[in-house]
């Protein structure tokens, strides 16, 4: 068995599955976003107590007992989101909170990094954010930084570590030429590792506090993007993984790079291929917003009640609904535009709650087509996705996207397609399969199938035009309101 966890921007997620991929077990827990002296902070304490609870769901799950899922599992790996940077001491504890990948205040340090690189550095990178921390009171007690998962890794028992799954990923992440030119120690950041090779084991210390066995073997995982496409079974040309969660992304395995800046293009898990992307910084997160703004979320159990009612009002909306943009915190690819806001465009007194709701929902699917349309624009196909994360399990809006797209959608038997990833670098670090391509091929399966209709292709054809419409007018205005270049 292998147990794969995936560090969120709101839960940690753990799954056990058999040797063949089949899901034995899955547990999640709750993580927060908060608000501090770094902008959006994440507490890395606060996911070692998620895992904890996270695992203790999967395990039960199982239906083992724990000796015999002691006995059986035979690795664990962790994956993530990024870039989010953990700041660690000579005690190998934290310090403080973690500048979260939605952070992007280090922008006089970006502009710094990137003079020196010759190319552009976004703020939200993890260099950036090293720079500013190394400058600032804390930085002489700064001994290690890791990025998220890598840390959870380190406190699991794990040696410290960076993963890199390709050398190209150096310039991304800790960017060693570049960081020793601006006099930072290189024993500030870990070695690099391979995803799929073991990295250390379970400590005594870290079974006891988090219930995983003594012992077990830890292996490298990957960033989050790249963890999905393995454990969503996109690792040949033309195939797509759409993850969902508090952001989202369209990554689209090819067998080259995209032609300029526009769209992300780095290497993929697979050697030789690539991962073309580009979506929504703020998808998962534009929903809890309006779910919270709105009123779903009072008097609801839980967030996720009051988001599945959300849902279901978007689906029975009738009508012509609003515009919505979803950016709520600036755009990556293929915008590029940090300053950038959202909006609700022709509201009428015709309009309320339900038909708001049509409009954020369908926004995410209109903001993934925009992704998908310049990646076909540059000459690349996509002939399916598959569905990642918590909102590839609602069958509305999986159908809302084929018809938007164009493109068949699958549903993953497991859709935590991250912790799927993990499990296949597990198969592979313990000689139990050849490769990524090949754990990932034997151990994925698709649960279900969403074509897109013609008719509604066509009508959400024309909605898609206006919402590109009202983009562009956006698009036009500076942050302050006004227009750009005297428009």
């Amino acid at each position: 068995m292998y147990c794969g966890i995936d560090v969120g921007t709101s839960s940690v997620k753990c799954l056990i599955t058999d040797a063949d991929g089949a899901r034995l077990g899955f547990g999640k827990a709750p993580v927060g976003l908060h608000s501090g002296d770094k902008g959006f902070e994440a507490d890395p304490m606060e996911w070692l107590r998620a895992t904890a609870l996270a695992y203790a769901e999967a395990a039960a799950g199982t239906g083992l007992g724990d000796a015999a899922l002691a006995a059986g599992l035979g690795a664990v790996a962790v994956s993530g989101n990024g870039p989010t940077l953990v700041a660690v001491g000579k005690d190998g504890l934290p310090i403080g909170r973690a500048a979260s990948w939605l952070e992007r205040g280090a922008v006089a340090e970006a502009e710094r990094v990137s003079a020196l690189a010759g190319r552009r550095v976004d703020p939200s990178f993890y260099l950036p954010k090293a720079l500013r921390a190394v400058e600032s009171p804390i930085g002489d007690d700064v001994a290690m930084f890791f990025s998220g998962p890598e840390y959870l890794a380190f406190a699991l028992g794990a040696e410290p570590v960076s993963y890199l799954a390709d050398d190209y990923y150096d310039a991304f992440v800790w960017d060693r030429g570049v960081a020793a030119r601006l006099g930072l120690d290189d024993a500030l950041f870990p070695r690099y590792a391979r995803p799929a090779t073991v990295i250390g084991s379970v400590s005594r210390h870290a079974s006891e506090a988090i219930g995983l066995p003594a012992g077990l073997p830890i292996v490298a995982g990957f960033p989050d993007f790249l963890a999905a496409l393995v454990g969503s079974g996109a690792v040949s040309p033309g195939l797509a993984c759409d993850r969902s969660g508090s952001s989202e992304a369209l990554n689209v395995c090819a067998d080259r790079p995209f032609q300029d800046g526009s769209i992300f293009s780095l290497p993929h898990a697979i050697g030789g291929l690539w991962n073309l992307s580009g979506g929504l910084s703020t998808s998962g997160k534009a929903v809890e917003w309006f779910a919270g703004a709105s009123g779903y979320s009072s008097g609801s159990a839980s967030p996720d009640e009051g988001i599945g009612a959300l849902f279901r009002d978007a689906e029975a909306s009738s009508g012509d609904a609003p515009i919505f943009l979803p950016y709520l915190s600036g755009e990556r690819a293929p915008l590029w535009e940090p300053g950038l806001r959202g909006a609700f465009i022709g509201l009428s007194l015709a309009h309320g709650r339900k038909e708001m709701a049509r409009a954020v929902v369908e926004s995410i699917a209109f903001g993934l087509r925009l992704a998908a349309d310049r990646i076909r624009d540059g000459g690349f196909g996509i002939r399916l996705a598959r569905c990642s994360g918590g909102a590839a399990r609602d069958a509305a809006l999986c159908a809302v996207k084929a018809d938007v797209l164009g493109l068949p959608i699958e549903l993953p038997a497991s859709p935590e397609c991250e912790a799927m990833g993990d499990a296949c670098a597990c198969a592979v670090a313990l000689g139990e399969r050849s490769g990524l391509a090949e754990a990932s091929g034997s151990m994925v399966s698709v649960a279900a199938r969403y074509e897109p209709d013609a008719g509604r292709a066509a009508a959400y054809g024309e909605r898609y035009g206006r919402w590109k419409r009202a983009l562009d007018a956006v698009l036009s205005m500076d942050a302050a309101g006004g227009p750009k270049d005297g428009r």
